[in-house]
């Protein structure tokens, strides 16, 4: 061999050149050697039916023959650019693609945790989560507003209120946003307009008497309490709607832990830290 035979085979050009020659040559191998790619293409009876239950859903009606065929049509092509699509990985490291597949598995899951529940169950799932049915409380009362009165003041005004009893007090009230009575309302809905302290400190009072003063970041308030409902859990007859959704909810939630449980025991799964490679 030439020294200049044998230099030129150094070349890191000529070690390219040879390399790509050697892994095209490796594909056709492989190429020719691989099973065809599946190359049919079968419209079946349910793909029919499936395409003719979409349009009768969109449009009401069933399709004529023309649009049937046309529906038809383009679920082949649809089916030739998906396989096409696979072919070339453009399937591979996509993440719309993996949530959508993640989303169809979650669906199966929810076929396996489908079920009509009996009212014993229901029961049941009621007398164990008692906390999440609960009625909240309620309350009803009149109050008078006074922004800018001191507790003397206020306490005055408050013993002209108990010597007219029950009666009512709006003659006294401050116009503004804040209206001069609550009719059942809820203590989230007094919480959320008056602060927590002032919403506790409501809830506590005695019913059917003028009591204060009570403070809100408003200023001072003086409170007749007509009614305060207490917390209760209502029948299964009442809310058997919203016990039944939250008892599906769960059976789905346990159904898909423990296939996902299953399913993790075929896969080794290793987290690399990032820091073990750094120098």
């Amino acid at each position: 061999m030439s020294d200049s035979v044998r230099k030129m085979l150094r070349e890191p050009l000529v070690h390219f050149l040879l390399a790509g020659v050697a892994l095209f040559i490796l594909y056709g191998v492989v190429s020719d050697s691989a099973p065809a790619a599946d190359d049919d293409i079968v419209v079946t009876v349910g793909h029919v039916e499936h395409l003719t239950s979409l349009f009768l859903k969109t449009r009401l009606r069933l399709p004529t023959d023309a649009e049937l065929a046309g529906l038809i049509d383009d679920f082949i092509v649809e089916e030739i650019l998906y396989r096409e699509a696979k072919d070339i990985g453009l399937d591979q490291n996509d993440t719309i693609i993996r949530r959508r597949l993640r989303q169809k598995m979650e669906f199966l899951f929810d076929d396996f945790s489908t079920a009509t529940p009996t009212d014993d169950e229901l029961q049941k799932f009621l007398s164990e989560h008692p906390d999440q049915f609960r009625n909240e409380p309620r309350i009803t009362f009149e109050h008078v507003y006074l922004p800018d009165a001191s507790n003397t003041e206020a306490e005055t005004l408050l013993r002209e209120l108990k010597s007219r009893g029950d009666s009512a007090a709006e003659e006294l009230f401050v116009t503004g946003l804040i209206p001069p009575r609550f009719e059942g309302a809820r203590q989230a809905e007094i919480e959320s307009r008056f602060g927590r302290a002032f919403s506790d400190a409501v809830f506590s009072l005695t019913e059917r008497q003028w009591t204060g003063p009570v403070e809100s970041p408003f200023g001072i308030h003086l409170i007749f309490v007509d009614n305060i409902e207490p917390s209760a859990l209502p029948a299964l007859t009442d809310i058997r709607a919203i016990v039944e959704r939250d008892w599906l909810a769960s059976r789905r939630a346990k159904a898909e832990k423990a296939i996902l449980a299953d399913l993790r025991q075929k896969y080794t799964v290793t987290i690399e830290d990032p820091v073990a490679g750094e120098p």
